[in-house]
């Protein structure tokens, strides 16, 4: 009998796997993008976040309960159906290849300064491939143990440090023009597209998604970025926190329980680890979904295959500033239009009819 999850467990997947994106990876591109006025801009993202997600509500709804590789081959043939697994691939390398850099350098730079690079990135790596290769079950179970304690440290970093935030640093608005919106709301819904991944387990839900639990898990991500990001620019200013690396992380700095109790970042540590390890676990387990063959053998070098490769950019010791600048100018962007692209053409699939031959062989 095949695996089968609620909607609340893919729920719980989706928000602490994108969510570490939208809690820590988006946010200092995002406030280096549109400064003071970054919670504006997120306002005006998620707008039009509802409505593309009515776009990916229709396409998964027209799927009913069957895989994408199946679902776009019934209706486009095999030529569509490597183009868009083609297209998801490249999407999905290119997030794994940016959460684990940005993980292990965190890391390396805060907790282990005179640990060897390639000590952090195998250990983090291994941790990861070990949660893939034991199925998606065992990373779902992982997200629901852990999103809890994740969200209930996020609510406590806000409330410790809420004498140290001037929110009238938030305005004025409309300060800088449009144009940083612009180049902000490429950030927020480049980011934001991760939910295509929704196409990848949608078969694997014991009830069909319905547009109320995705409008839900929009609401509560795009809360995942607004949060941080005013509490950086407010307890910061916007000019300090936009020359930040780390704005969220810098929050649990400023954390003082009494007089006495400080230096409680470690929790950072937990809350970074927990939506990495499962965010990284779940891109190799999809990637591996993706390029799964008929042999159980060449689905374990596939398994390794995608680890390693989301790996290479962190192996290769790249320069941190140069990575960041890349992602600043081009990965949000190319991740906005490969989703948009993405998007589009399974609506466009959506309405082809079915393949004679597909029906030949359900016949």
């Amino acid at each position: 009998m095949d695996e089968s999850f609620s909607r609340l467990q893919i729920i719980f997947l989706m928000l602490i796997s994108i969510g570490i994106s939208n809690h820590v990876l988006i946010l200092p591109h995002l406030l280096q993008a549109a400064g003071r006025e970054s919670w504006l801009t997120i306002m005006f993202g998620y707008v039009l976040l509802i409505i593309w997600s009515i776009f990916l509500y229709l396409i998964i709804k027209s799927m009913r309960n069957t895989s994408i590789q199946d679902w776009v081959e019934e209706r486009a043939g095999k030529i569509g159906s490597l183009i868009i697994r083609g297209g998801i691939t490249l999407f999905l390398i290119a997030a794994g290849m940016i959460i684990v850099f940005d993980t292990t350098i965190t890391v390396g730079i805060y907790f282990l300064p005179k640990t060897h690079p390639y000590i952090i990135i195998l250990t983090y790596i291994f941790l990861a491939y070990k949660a893939a290769n034991s199925g998606l079950k065992i990373v779902i179970y992982i997200s629901t143990m852990l999103l809890p304690v994740v969200w209930l440290l996020g609510i406590g970093v806000s409330m410790f440090t809420k004498s140290n935030k001037d929110y009238g640093m938030l305005f004025p608005v409309f300060a800088q023009g449009i144009s940083t919106h612009l180049h902000g709301l490429e950030i927020i819904i480049g980011g934001s597209l991760d939910m295509i991944m929704l196409f990848l387990i949608q078969h694997k839900l014991s009830k069909p998604l319905n547009y109320k639990t995705i409008f839900i898990m929009l609401t509560l991500l795009t809360g995942l970025i607004l949060g941080p990001t005013m509490g950086s620019i407010a307890a910061f200013g916007p000019y300090q926190a936009e020359n930040m690396r780390f704005p969220a992380f810098e929050q649990w700095r400023l954390v003082m329980i009494g007089r006495y109790i400080s230096h409680v970042d470690f929790l950072a540590v937990f809350q970074m680890l927990s939506g990495s390890i499962v965010r990284t676990a779940l891109i190799v387990y999809l990637l591996s979904e993706l390029l799964m063959g008929r042999t159980k053998k060449y689905n374990k070098t596939a398994l390794l295959s995608s680890t390693l490769i989301i790996s290479l950019p962190s192996f290769l010791l790249l320069s941190d500033i140069i990575v960041q600048d890349l992602i600043q100018h081009y990965y949000y962007r190319c991740s906005l239009w490969l989703g948009i692209a993405i998007t589009a053409i399974l609506f466009f699939i959506r309405y082809l009819p079915l393949r004679k031959d597909r029906n030949n062989e359900s016949d």
